[in-house]
C-alpha cells in the first residue's frame, strides 16, 4: 500500500510539470493517467481509475485516431474496470469496441483479436452476434 501512494505522488508530480510544459494534450500526460488508473485499479479504487482511463482515452483518440490499437487497448482496461463493478453489459460494450479495433488493426489471426474474441464469447456476446465482427 505504501508504494502505492509513493507512486500516486511521484506521477501526480509528473502530471502536473508534463500539463505545464507540454501541455494537456500530450501523450505523455495519458500515459500517466494509465499509470495512475493501474495503481487505483490495484489498490480496488475501480471508480477512480474509471476516471482516469477515460481521460486518457479521450487524449488518445485525440492524437492517435479511434481506430489505433492503443485506443482498443484503453477500451479493453475500461472493460475490466466495469467488469470488476458487475456491469456486465457496459464491460461487454467496451470489449466489442476493443475486437472492432483490433480486427481493423491486427486482422482475424491475430492473438489479440482472438483473445478478445474468447473472451466476448466467454460472456454471451459470440462474434456472430456482433455485425461488425460477423463478416
Amino acid at each position: 500500500q505504501e508504494g502505492h501512494e509513493e507512486a500516486m505522488k511521484l506521477y501526480k508530480k509528473a502530471l502536473e510539470i508534463y500539463k505545464k510544459t507540454i501541455g494537456e494534450d500530450h501523450s505523455s500526460v495519458a500515459d500517466t493517467y494509465h499509470n495512475m488508473a493501474d495503481v487505483l485499479k490495484a489498490q480496488g479504487d475501480y471508480k477512480g481509475a474509471m476516471g482516469l482511463s477515460k481521460k486518457a482515452l479521450k487524449i488518445d483518440k485525440k492524437n492517435l485516431g479511434e481506430e489505433h490499437p492503443f485506443v482498443g487497448d484503453t477500451y479493453f482496461k475500461i472493460g475490466i474496470l466495469w467488469h470488476y463493478q458487475d456491469e456486465t453489459e457496459l464491460a461487454l460494450d467496451m470489449f466489442e469496441k476493443t475486437a472492432v479495433i483490433y480486427k481493423k488493426a491486427y486482422g482475424t489471426e491475430h492473438s489479440q483479436f482472438c483473445g478478445i474474441v474468447d473472451i466476448l464469447t466467454d460472456m454471451g456476446r459470440p462474434p456472430e452476434d456482433i455485425p461488425e465482427l460477423a463478416d
